[in-house]
């Protein structure tokens, strides 16, 4: 009794002392206090530790922590660790399976095996079926993460969890033992291996009121709670004609879907429709995959045991359906299965499908025949191993079909009644249009060889009832409007208004009616002279003559008033009016000025005659820090379309030339001599300035540049009577390739000057400040091919004074 009570103390101590996380054992504290989920799994293995050192179980451990004052949640909550703690440990020493928590909390152990892939033939992927198994959009991998159902049959190894609350309180975690039983302390073993999770629920219950006698009664005042912790995962043979027959591990809660799943389903020759599962060698289900695949019935899916083995047998009769089903491929039939059955499998008919009639054909072991399946016989007809079903598809043949297009409101298809006729049908139209064509209308018919004929038709007398023509199928009625018969009627309008262009022509249209239309004038046109060409009428083309148009010439004002004669004036179909420009407008141009000049910026050109001279004049002229010999002026260049899209086409087809280069607005260099345009204005020099002109003035330069084949390109700083070559020697003089008798200079205005040689050597150009030496460079030249071509040269000498000299023997 002495030694008993020493374990139950020193028990409480390591108990309460890994729950307060302290080193000293103190008997003074309180469990109560302590937040069982915050202790580590170093104090939950202390506590493991002292328990298997005293000997003493889970259950004894959590009643002497009651008896110590701890809650019923804190004991739950740290048997709860210690389970976990032990089924962790274990998994890691296994290195197999995986420790789960399902969403009802219990916790459980399973080795899942994965998912294998193969490859599928052609005539797996024929199957009805095969997809079911083997999708990626459809999965039956087992989920051990579900719920465990009221109906989930408990096995060997599986845990129960029944918690006593109220009055009496009381902890079990027990497992199933291989005898099937649970043993309850104080009560013994009761036996539930095979029996359902609610089953089970109630019998343990029943058991317990011998224990707990506040159970009893219609006013209990203790309740008993039973839940599933760690379930133990089942092992399964799956054999026979699948893709990947072999021993899966499954979680408990598995089916036989899910074993069919990893073993890939049924392979060429297994049966979709006969899986037996067996258990202790005894066949208890039959599973039919089409019932769940048609039906979506799935009450023979049921759950597997441990041990338990999926045969797949071989089909007994195999069908191949094609042509217009919802579902083609390979089918499989039971016995005495009907082809209205295997309809059902493939869907039914698409709605392109011919009903009334099936061809089958059969398979008779030593010929072939052909069956003429009619739609009163798909449930007389059963069905044989390797028949071929086919449905074919409606023909594109109406009945009682006929066609109205053309000026009626109700243009289409329309159903042939018995006897009917035309008047009929385009009443049913709802009518002629008000511009339909009555003179002559066309009837497109078949023949009875299918070929076409033309009966026409006046709609004149149909309508008013002189004459009519009885319908046939597929007839094809055509009535035209008087606009179909004839050239869109238009006119045309172009020049200076808003909105130039094509409009519809009408009877009695006047020139101002066309011009309001086209959204009158521009600020630029002139309207006292508008004129209108004609086209030469039917009559006038009879003949030839020189004659090509007629034009008339009319005055008006902005508010579209005509003299007396353009008012009279209508237009024809096919006039063209013609709206001038003023001839004194000009639209807006201006320059840009800018460098040294007093007042830089845009200016608006004045007159057609304004030159250079009088921008920089109107500018304030020229400020006394401006370099004038270095003024520039700068061109805007704008092609038109059509030069544009010339350029285009052939930098297209020229190999040299980049299409990307071809710019439809640039700006081109204009070499000005300023100090002469403003000493003397209105010289030859001084140019006439158009739209978009820039005129740079510089300021005071003091660098010349070399560039070029020299050896070190640079600028300098400009020195009065310093020549060419003598920068260029300050530049390190001529590179090796330099051509020394092409350089020149480009001066800041843009012009050009070149060396010029002589008797007394070359004369390179004058320097000027900002100017720039440019040194070409000699092309590169390649040694090796010219002295191949001096061989083939000296080669070809050598063949033709051989043949010389033998000529001459």
């Amino acid at each position: 009794m002495i030694r008993l009570f020493r374990k139950s103390l020193l028990m409480i101590l390591a108990f309460s002392t890994c729950l307060l996380g302290v080193e000293a054992q103190n008997t003074n504290i309180n469990p109560a206090t302590v937040n069982v989920n915050a202790l580590s799994e170093q104090q939950i293995e202390k506590i493991i530790s002292e328990m298997e050192k005293n000997g003493m179980s889970l259950e004894e451990a959590m009643a002497l922590a009651r008896a110590r004052g701890a809650s019923q949640m804190q004991i739950d909550q740290m048997a709860q660790r210690i389970r976990d703690y032990k089924l962790n440990k274990q998994s890691g020493a296994e290195g197999v399976g995986s420790v789960r928590k399902s969403s009802n909390g219990s916790t459980t152990i399973v080795e899942v095996s994965p998912k294998k892939t193969f490859k599928a033939t052609k005539k797996n992927k024929e199957i009805f079926g095969f997809q079911f198994f083997n999708s990626e959009n459809l999965s039956f991998a087992p989920n051990v993460d579900v719920p465990v159902s009221d109906s989930y049959a408990l096995g060997i190894g599986d845990e129960v969890n029944i918690s006593v609350y109220g009055a009496s309180q009381q902890t079990y975690v027990l497992s199933v033992q291989k005898n099937g039983s649970i043993v309850i302390p104080d009560l013994g073993p009761v036996n539930i291996y095979g029996l359902s999770f609610a089953d089970a629920s109630k019998k343990i219950k029943s058991r317990l009121i011998s224990i707990y006698n506040g159970m009893k009664g219609d006013q209990p005042n203790t309740f008993a709670d039973v839940s599933l912790g760690a379930l133990k995962g089942v092992k399964v043979n799956v054999i026979g004609e699948v893709n990947l027959p072999g021993t899966y591990s499954l979680p408990a809660t598995a089916s036989v879907f899910n074993a069919l799943y990893l073993a890939g389903g049924p392979n060429e020759n297994g049966s979709f429709r006969v899986i037996d599962l067996i258990r202790d060698g005894k066949v208890i289900n039959s599973v039919d995959v089409y019932a769940y695949l048609v039906d979506g019935q799935t009450q023979n899916n049921v759950q597997l045991r441990d041990q338990d083995v999926v045969m797949v047998r071989p089909y007994v009769n195999r069908i191949k359906v094609a042509g217009e089903f919802k579902r083609t491929g390979l089918f499989e039939a039971k016995d005495g299965e009907f082809v209205a059955d295997i309809l059902r499998y493939a869907g039914g008919f698409t709605h392109k499908a011919y009903t009334h009639r099936l061809d089958l054909y059969r398979n008779n072991t030593r010929t072939l025949s052909f069956v003429d399946v009619s739609a009163d016989q798909y449930a007389e007809i059963t069905l044989m191993n390797g028949d071929f079903i086919k449905a074919g598809a409606i023909t594109e043949r109406y009945e009682n079909r006929i066609n109205i297009s053309g000026a009626v409101y109700r243009p289409g298809d329309y159903q042939l009644t018995e006897g009917m006729k035309l008047s009929e049908l385009i009443a049913k139209a709802e009518g002629l249009k008000e511009e339909a064509f009555l003179e002559r209308a066309v009837i497109t018919r078949k023949k009875d060889d299918l070929s076409l004929e033309a009966i026409s038709f006046s709609v004149r007398d149909v309508v008013s009832g002189k004459a009519d023509i009885e319908l046939q199928r597929e007839d094809r009625v055509q009535i035209s409007s008087i606009f179909d018969l004839r050239e869109a009627r238009t006119v045309e309008i172009v020049g200076e208004v808003q909105f130039p262009g094509t409009y519809a022509w009408a009877e009695n249209m006047k020139i101002a009616d066309l011009i309001f239309q086209a959204g009158g004038f521009l600020e630029n046109a002139e309207v006292s002279s508008v004129e209108v060409s004609r086209v030469l009428d039917y009559n006038e083309t009879k003949e030839l003559s020189k004659s090509l148009l007629h034009t008339f010439q009319y005055g008006l004002d902005r508010n579209l008033k005509l003299d007396a004669e353009g008012a009279a004036f209508t237009l024809n179909a096919f006039d063209k009016v013609y709206i001038r420009r003023a001839p004194g407008y000009r639209p807006q141009s201006n320059v840009n000025v800018r460098g040294e000049v007093m007042y830089a910026g845009d200016y608006g050109i004045t007159r057609k005659d304004e030159k250079v001279s009088d921008v920089i004049r109107r500018a304030g002229g020229i400020t006394p820090e401006a370099y004038v010999k270095g003024a520039s002026l700068r061109r805007r260049i704008e092609l038109t379309d059509a030069e544009y899209q010339a350029k285009l086409a052939i930098a297209m087809q020229d190999t040299t030339m980049n299409p990307g280069d071809v710019e439809k607005v640039k700006y081109q260099i204009v070499g000005i001599d300023l100090p002469k345009i403003m000493s003397q204005p209105g010289c030859v020099e001084d140019l006439h300035v158009l739209n978009g002109d820039q005129l740079m003035v510089p300021s005071k330069l003091e660098t010349v540049m070399v560039s070029g084949s020299v050896l070190n390109p640079v600028a300098h700083t400009y020195i009065n009577k310093k020549k060419a070559k003598d920068y260029i020697l300050g530049s390190g003089g001529f590179a090796q390739r330099a051509k020394k008798g092409k350089v020149y200079v480009l001066y800041a205005n843009g012009t050009t000057a070149a060396t010029k040689g002589g008797l007394l050597g070359r004369r390179f150009p004058r320097i000027e400040p900002g100017c720039e030496i440019i040194v070409p460079e000699k092309p590169e030249v390649d040694k090796a091919a010219n002295a191949s071509r001096w061989l083939a040269i000296a080669s070809t000498l050598a063949s033709l004074v051989t043949a010389i000299a033998v000529a001459t023997r």
